[in-house]
């Protein structure tokens, strides 16, 4: 099985498609963190150019240096909240400055990786079974005493580290260049995060690499294993996200944010005339509207998160929206991360509307913590990364059991 490992790194190192395929990896690696990183600077300087002065009630955060690897909800995150008696008023400011944004999406490290490293993966992968068969080696292989698993066992291997390293010395190297910039600093727990997500991608690559070993010792001819791989790569990574999010908005039905605020300021409205009509106190009538508020924004974070977690659900047939969830909630960009900070802005809220009840006229500031890594992984963070590897695993078996099947004449 080594002599099959070092013979399939010198066949990659000697190929044409290795430096094409690794060339242009570096390439969209380097041009994405390049702008990232430009793109997370512009947005720090709105935030330092617009954060809120002190007693101001408003919530704001400044954006997150892991964006650069995984942006996911961070624009979202850190737009201003500013509260005041009656509710919570979000801006649209600190948007990327980056107008392509808007028509594409954001070349993140993340995206990188599920789009681009998964097919260079099944590039690898697809026709090292059947390239084998055709070509008449496979036969002078299994005459010696080596067992179809130790061939499939050394290809798996040797693809790997012909593309694992490589990717690991370019991140790696785009990491010590982010790292020379005063403007990009990440805090320790940052570096074990980015860490993580690295590890996180590396099983992603595995997975597909697996999927093509399998493909290609189920089918016969190498051109016939790469259109069957490309139509379950486009499956994949593609198709079954949308559908699945398609799925989760058709059984629960959410009313959109629009419609929430139309109703929210027909309720003040009428308030505001009762108020005038009654003769009572504008500040009771305020009171209940605020009520009113709190009772249908919260039915709409009810229905919002049963659509989360359908949705979520769903996707994960897809191995690629299990690694961009994973990803995401690693870096402190996603899903979750979002709604804990929501729930942090609620609880603020509250403490501001009593401080102007009770006459109060400098707020405290709002200060969120993200997440820790053990918590991260405790809410659903540890399942994605179990489900790749699991993903990973049973393509690798089903690999086995059609190369025991396989037919080498």
């Amino acid at each position: 099985m080594g002599a099959i490992v070092k013979k399939e790194i010198i066949a990659n190192l000697l190929s044409y498609k290795f430096f094409v395929v690794i060339g242009l990896t570096t390439l969209l690696l380097a041009i994405s963190l390049f702008v990232m990183s430009r793109d997370f600077k512009d947005r720090l300087a709105d935030f330092q150019l617009n954060q809120p002065k002190t007693g101001e009630a408003v919530a704001v955060i400044p954006p997150n240096p892991l964006s650069i690897f995984a942006k996911g909800l961070d624009e979202a995150m850190t737009r201003s909240f500013e509260i005041n008696k009656t509710g919570i008023y979000v801006q649209t400011g600190r948007q990327s400055g980056n107008v392509i944004f808007s028509f594409f999406p954001s070349p993140d490290f993340v995206y990188i990786v599920k789009i681009v490293l998964s097919l260079v993966a099944l590039l690898f992968g697809f026709d090292q079974i059947s390239r084998e068969r055709e070509q008449g080696t496979l036969k002078l292989m299994l005459a010696n005493p080596l067992s179809r698993a130790s061939v499939l066992a050394g290809k798996w291997l040797g693809n790997y580290l012909s593309l694992v390293i490589p990717f690991l010395l370019v991140t790696l190297l785009g990491i010590a260049v982010l790292g020379m910039d005063p403007a990009i600093r990440l805090p320790v727990e940052g570096i074990g995060r980015l860490a993580l997500l690295i590890a996180t991608s590396c099983i992603y690559i595995a997975l597909f690499l697996s999927l093509g070993l399998f493909i290609s010792a189920f089918t016969r001819r190498s051109a016939t294993s790469l259109v069957v791989l490309l139509f379950i790569w486009s499956l994949l990574v593609f198709i079954l996200p949308n559908l699945g999010t398609l799925f989760a908005r058709q059984c629960v039905e959410l009313p959109s944010v629009r419609a929430l605020r139309e109703k929210e300021q027909q309720i003040l409205t009428r308030e505001i005339l009762l108020s005038y009509s009654d003769k009572t106190s504008v500040d009771a009538h305020i009171r209940t509207a605020v009520d009113e508020y709190g009772r249908l924004e919260e039915d709409y974070h009810h229905k919002f998160d049963d659509l989360v977690r359908l949705s979520k659900a769903v996707n994960r047939i897809s191995p690629a929206a299990s690694f961009v969830f994973a990803a995401t909630e690693i870096a402190g960009t996603g899903i979750g991360e979002e709604s804990s900070l929501k729930k942090d802005i609620l609880r603020y809220k509250s403490r501001i509307q009593e401080d102007i009840r009770s006459g109060t006229a400098i707020h405290a500031a709002f200060a969120y913590r993200y997440r820790s890594v053990g918590r991260v992984l405790a809410e659903g963070g540890l399942f994605d990364l179990a489900w790749l590897f699991l993903f990973t695993i049973g393509f690798i078996a089903a690999g086995y059991a059609a190369i025991l099947r396989y037919d080498v004449r």
